[in-house]
């Protein structure tokens, strides 16, 4: 009874390493056929000045530019800023000027998720040229006084640096629409007596005790996902499939982050229960520069 039990358990081993060699191999492939570069950056607390990237904190804004507002009149505050010279090597994004995202003070920090498109409570700006004359004192002289009844909420817990890193690429996503179908499309010829319709039927092949959820996952791809370009992260599944599809670009993405616990454990950025936050332009309209049409989602588990 106990050699026949060793014989399963091995065979079970044996069959469980076979399914995910073939998955890494698949998923090797087409990170090797469909990527794209991404530009990932990292969190670090402190208020940098007005012409620096940050999440949070005092934006720029031109000497004549009044404070952007939500539909309601109220002001909106600065979820982040890029200084687009740090965007080298990144398609069709600019490589001068500010990219700027700002978001509603609501508890769906300016989202509307059934028109994530209508800038009516979130709003994202671009200045080509930058004034260096502008103050922060200024600045702040013109941010509208929130309402006595007003909650101030934030995915940003505290003002951050952005600290840029160099252009890498990124293979494609389990959470591409695209993904599944191309593995299927490599998978089933292979192993067509055990096909699947996508990557997460291979787990079902395998018992519970020797399944390995990161057999189709890119190694060095963990959270936080930080970045502008590449491919987004979800905690849910991307919302733009048969909504705006044609918001192909993930212009700029901010996770849920947190301080390691030997510096605090203090969260800097929350979206809902760690969640993340992301923004989407076609890549036409990008290289127009016009961030009029832009999709602002967030999800959270």
């Amino acid at each position: 009874m106990a050699d026949k039990m060793l014989e399963n358990n091995e065979r079970a081993r044996r069959e469980a390493r076979e399914v995910y060699d073939l998955a890494r191999k698949i998923t090797a492939e087409l990170h090797a056929e469909h990527h794209r570069t991404a530009v990932r950056f990292t969190l670090e607390p402190g208020e940098p000045g007005i012409f620096e990237s940050k999440a949070g904190g005092t934006p720029y804004l031109p000497h004549d530019m009044p404070w952007p507002l939500d539909s309601k009149g109220q002001g909106l505050t600065l979820l982040a800023q890029v200084d687009c010279a740090g965007l080298g090597g990144l398609p069709d994004f600019p490589q001068s000027g500010l990219l700027q995202f700002f978001s509603g003070l609501d508890d769906l920090f300016g989202a509307e998720f059934d028109h994530m498109t209508e800038q009516k409570d979130f709003r994202v700006l671009y200045h080509e040229t930058v004034d260096r004359s502008v103050t922060a004192e200024e600045v702040e002289a013109k941010r509208p006084p929130l309402p006595e009844d007003s909650e101030d909420y934030s995915p940003v817990f505290q003002p951050c640096r952005i600290l840029l890193k160099a252009p890498v690429e990124q293979g494609i996503t389990e959470r591409d629409p695209r993904f599944n179908p191309l593995f299927a499309e490599k998978w089933n010829p292979q192993r067509p007596d055990a096909p699947v319709k996508g990557a997460w039927d291979v787990h079902k092949l395998v018992p519970d005790r020797l399944r390995d959820y990161d057999a189709t996952e890119q190694p060095g791809w963990d959270g936080p996902c930080h970045q502008l370009g590449g491919y987004p992260f979800f905690t849910q599944s991307d919302p733009r499939p048969g909504v705006c599809e044609d918001l192909d670009v993930l212009l700029f993405q901010l996770d849920s982050d947190m301080l390691p616990r030997e510096q605090g454990g203090r969260d800097l950025v929350l979206w809902g229960d760690c969640g993340v936050g992301n923004f989407f332009i076609s890549q036409e309209a990008l290289k127009r520069r016009d961030f009029s049409r832009v999709a602002y989602n967030w999800d959270c588990s």
